[in-house]
């Protein structure tokens, strides 16, 4: 399958990464970068990220790579902080906003049942106090001869 400019961009940004973190030298990060410009097919990204850590850049149809790992565009590659993440854009980017917007949805709507049931329970349980308060009432009053049947 035929890579993208956006696709090409992505394994560059992670050859930096892993430069960065020592494990490339610079005279093999600037090979791999030209290997990464001039790559047309996702096998030939994929290869230049296939000894370093993490889960590889590959084509979309989900079968095996020559190297035995699982190949799937845009399959999660975040480093740290600020670097971004690889769901921002590509293929799967609808999907992961969509499901965001869907958790989002429901944490609202189960938030907004917790606060319901919650005043719902609240307002209940201040009328049995007042039952019961006015219950303790008329018992003690009763008890003083205060209320009830009269003594004769």
């Amino acid at each position: 399958m035929r890579v993208s400019d956006a696709e090409r961009q992505r394994v560059i940004d992670e050859l930096r990464r892993h430069c960065g973190a020592g494990r490339l030298d610079v005279d093999e990060y600037a090979a791999r970068i030209e290997r990464a410009l001039a790559a047309t097919t996702l096998v030939e990204l994929d290869d230049l990220l296939v000894d370093l850590p993490m889960v590889r850049i590959a084509d979309p149809v989900g079968a095996k790579s020559s190297h035995g790992a699982w190949r799937g565009l845009g399959t999660g590659r975040t480093s740290g902080a600020g670097e971004g993440d690889a769901y921002a854009s590509g293929p799967y980017a609808a999907k992961g906003r969509a499901l965001s917007r869907r958790m989002a949805t429901t944490t609202v709507a189960l938030l907004t049942v917790i606060v319901v049931l919650a005043v719902v329970v609240t307002a209940l349980m201040a009328q049995w106090v007042a039952v019961a308060l006015l219950l303790v009432g008329w018992l003690i009053g009763m008890v003083q001869g205060r209320m009830g049947p009269s003594r004769r």
